[in-house]
């Protein structure tokens, strides 16, 4: 069975099925939030993490490694599916539902495999953290995540060389892998890219609770060890910090691509067939959301992203707030209240400033 047999059988079947007005309208305006908000929110992960001297650290770059990833669903893989919910069919060529398919595994791959990643650099930065900073250099940071876009590469790469193949469905509103079509490919997929990450991701944070845990119960035995141990170890405490922030993307990341991977496994081995249409459109719809929504946890979880945003963000505003805020001063106090206002806001820009990236300034633990 060929391409296009198979994209003209999925698309009259999801024409069959009806308008479903309130469900594409819902899916529609969802879309376009997750474009606005995604792409610039991702972008600014990415350059906040090159450019700010504060946030350039190992766990910085797999973090932004993974909003590349999101920002690549949100700039590909969204817009065609917003097309199409707004059609209610497939209205581009058999060519872009191959590229469309083929970067929507892609993207759903390295953000596991980047999820992992940033699993197991916090098991060693909590449990082993002797070992972390030999382990996780900058150099070997960068083989690692390049080693992820590879595997994710071979992995996405079959369905465009005849193994299996990308097909449009209805619900998901874009293409896709067919994987009842091909079972080897399914069962590889399943291992490789679905299992595997899993059980890399929540094997590291376990241990990791149960560290954190025996920690707990020796600190409130002994009370002055416990001074003690946060006296002498603060940076472990912001690591204990950005390990939480990290477990809640991970949790968010979980819930919101569960369904959809489960829900596919089991078309692809005939548990489902066919998936239904408002269940394959709510579980897509919720991959996007993961894709989205994770500069917004950066943001309320952690201080220095959160200040890295307000800096780029409110800068327009500063520049254009700038001469009133002179003449008004002026008129109140006079020349010392200016000047003084003056150094105050310089210092305040020294505390906290975005710098061009120097190769010396890249920090190999978690700050």
């Amino acid at each position: 069975m060929n391409f296009t047999t198979n994209f003209n059988r999925t698309n009259e079947q999801g024409q069959s099925q009806g308008d479903f007005l309130a469900l594409r309208i819902i899916q529609a305006v969802g879309m376009c939030l997750f474009i606005l908000t995604g792409i610039p929110g991702n972008f600014l992960v990415c350059y906040l993490v090159r450019r700010t001297r504060r946030l350039r650290t190992v766990t910085n770059l797999i973090i932004s490694n993974l909003a590349v990833a999101d920002l690549g669903v949100c700039l590909f893989n969204i817009p065609v599916s917003l097309v199409t919910v707004i059609y209610n069919r497939w209205v581009l060529t058999d060519f872009v539902c191959r590229i469309a398919g083929f970067t929507n595994a892609l993207f759903l791959f390295e953000a596991l495999w980047s999820l992992a990643l940033v699993s197991i650099s916090r098991y060693w930065c909590i449990v082993q953290p002797a070992k972390f900073s030999s382990i996780f250099t900058r150099r070997r940071t960068m083989a690692m995540i390049t080693a992820t876009w590879i595997l994710s590469l071979l992995c996405a790469l079959p369905p465009l060389f005849g193994w299996s193949q990308f097909v449009f469905t209805i619900g998901k509103a874009t293409c896709y892998f067919y994987l009842s079509e091909h079972l080897p490919y399914t069962i590889i997929l399943a291992i490789v890219v679905f299992i595997l990450p899993y059980v890399l991701i929540t094997v590291p944070y376990y241990k990791i609770f149960r560290f954190i845990r025996g920690h707990s119960r020796k600190m409130s035995v002994n009370s002055v060890s416990a001074r003690q141990f946060r006296k002498g170890t603060r940076s472990t405490f912001q690591d204990f910090k950005v390990t939480k922030l990290l477990l809640v993307v991970v949790c968010v990341f979980v819930a919101c691509w569960t369904p959809h991977i489960i829900v596919n496994l089991m078309n692809g081995f005939g548990i489902i067939q066919p998936i239904p249409r408002i269940l394959d459109a709510i579980s897509t719809f919720l991959t996007f959301l993961s894709s989205s929504c994770n500069p917004f946890i950066y943001g309320l979880m952690n201080k220095k992203f959160r200040k890295g945003f307000r800096a780029i963000l409110c800068a327009p505003c500063q520049k254009c707030a700038k001469p009133k805020t002179q003449m008004l001063e002026r008129k109140i106090s006079g020349e010392t209240t200016r000047n003084l206002s003056s150094r105050s806001r310089s210092s305040h820009k020294r505390d906290w400033k975005i710098v061009p990236e120097t190769r010396n300034t890249f920090y190999e633990t978690s700050v």
